[in-house]
């Protein structure tokens, strides 16, 4: 009887593939990795290790919660380490995202995603002093970012325009920004004060929404002079600051 079960291994490399390619990376390297030499290099393939979503998707599919400590612990501290070398795109949380980056070297790493971050853990992180200051300089060319703060009566527009503007500094091989995308008109960018810092000679493409049309001209001033895709979602005119000069 026992030959009329088909068992894992009996598939072809193809067939399992096609299988494991159904379920998350993160699942298919927490469930497989190291249980026999096979499935060891399996799920080294490009296909599993490229692009990680390390975040643990909830069932309605449209929303995530960071990773169980278990999970985290076991990635840490065995898994990344094997395959960092590997991965070219990371889809991070805010509590968890430091420890990742912090848990081997990333040398082909070059997509980012920074989802639901502080706007304080943000201030630490692009400061330059950094210990992950160096992957930022050098490495990413594509950011994503959007941040978690509690809204209160008090608009988070100032500091996340200081942010913005650390961003363009530090990155300094950056070719695609999409900040904050789900930002309003209290959280928006404010380029006026920000013009002598937000500059780019690197950005190809740009998300971002800001508070009022100027900051919009200033976009296309020519602080970001190789600047091909721009997104902008401007939220209205400030009366202090309609005037636009000719």
């Amino acid at each position: 009887m026992q030959h009329l079960f088909i068992q894992l291994d009996d598939l072809s490399d193809e067939i399992l593939i096609h299988i494991l390619k159904k379920l998350y990376n993160v699942e298919v390297l927490y469930s497989l990795m190291g249980v026999n030499q096979r499935l060891n290099r399996i799920v080294h393939d490009t296909i599993f290790t490229r692009d990680l979503c390390l975040l643990e998707c909830l069932p309605d599919n449209k929303t995530s919660s960071p990773l169980s400590d278990p999970i985290l612990d076991r990635f840490c501290s065995k898994i990344l380490p094997e395959i960092g070398h590997r991965i070219k795109t990371l889809y991070l949380e805010r509590t968890s995202m430091e420890r990742i980056l912090s848990a081997t070297n990333y040398p082909n790493l070059n997509n980012l995603s920074l989802c639901h971050i502080d706007s304080e853990v943000a201030m630490s992180l692009f400061d330059g002093k950094h210990s992950l200051t160096h992957i930022f300089n050098n490495q990413i060319s594509s950011l994503f970012i959007s941040f978690n703060d509690v809204k209160d009566s008090l608009p988070m527009r100032t500091i996340y325009s200081i942010i913005f503007a650390k961003i363009l500094t530090i990155f300094t091989t950056l070719g695609c920004l999409k900040f904050n995308p789900s930002s309003s008109h209290c959280d928006a960018v404010l380029f006026y004060l920000i013009r002598d810092t937000a500059i780019s000679s690197t950005l190809l493409e740009l998300h971002v929404g800001v508070v009022e049309m100027r900051d919009r001209l200033d976009i296309l001033d020519g602080r970001f002079d190789q600047l091909r895709i721009l997104y902008v979602t401007v939220y209205g005119i400030l009366p202090w600051l309609s005037e636009i000069d000719t």
